[in-house]
């Protein structure tokens, strides 16, 4: 709303300047012969190249939104009941080389397994709460940008799991951190930028279900973001 209030302010003024220039113009009084007056009103011609003011800078934009979805590949085997994660993100661009991004992530799932010849079912729901700052290196083309960047960050982990092995079940409420690297490219076409990354996730989170070691592992997943 700030931004919004500080462009129509400066469109105010910038109008205000036109119509007082436009005024003085029309009231000012001819002198010398014909030739010079159209002289002087064609200098005085006001340029609306130089008063035009842009709303659309795209270099003016530092805030983006940010959706994305990505497919885990976790190095705990059971863990892959989280393998769908979608994203929603919020970014602020320092300049075109730095930024940094906060996001939440989103799992859950359930899967059955034969562990020792009995069938054992795990199902939850976990979030990733973290930041992470990123390098670009952008590269002009004829059409668009081209940005391949890396990302280094942290994780919050929340959430529960459960583990059903016949009439045993284990239940617990998730919480912990870990560090989240990422590489990728990403692409800006005017307001708009599309990423495809690779991310690592350590995850810290102390597990107490039997068989389910950690929420760490690869993932690979695109991202799409708008600039305002």
């Amino acid at each position: 709303m700030k931004k919004i209030l500080l462009i129509l302010s400066i469109l105010l003024i910038a109008l205000n300047a036109y119509a007082q220039e436009v005024q003085d113009n029309a009231t000012a009084k001819p002198k010398g012969s014909d030739t010079e007056v159209k002289a002087d009103k064609k200098a005085k011609k006001p340029d609306f190249n130089k008063k035009k003011i842009s709303l659309d800078r795209i270099d003016e934009k530092k805030w983006s939104l940010r959706v994305g979805y990505s497919y885990f590949f976790p190095e705990s085997k059971y863990a892959s009941i989280f393998a769908h994660k979608l994203k929603i993100g919020g970014a602020y661009d320092f300049n075109k080389y730095f930024q940094v991004q906060a996001l939440l992530q989103y799992a859950d799932g359930s899967a059955s397994y034969d562990i020792n010849g009995v069938n054992t079912n795990f199902s939850g729901t976990i979030y990733n709460l973290g930041a992470v700052a990123t390098g670009l290196y952008p590269i002009e083309m004829s059409v668009g940008e081209l940005a391949p960047f890396a990302s280094l960050g942290g994780v919050y982990t929340f959430g529960n799991v459960k583990s059903t092995a016949n009439t045993a079940e284990q239940k617990q409420n998730i919480s912990g951190g870990g560090i989240l690297a990422q590489a990728g490219l990403q692409y800006n076409f005017n307001v708009f930028s599309f990423r495809v990354y690779g991310e690592y996730i350590y995850d810290l989170t102390p597990i107490k279900i039997d068989h389910l070691k950690n929420f760490s592992g690869v993932s690979i997943g695109a991202e799409i973001g708008v600039k305002f």
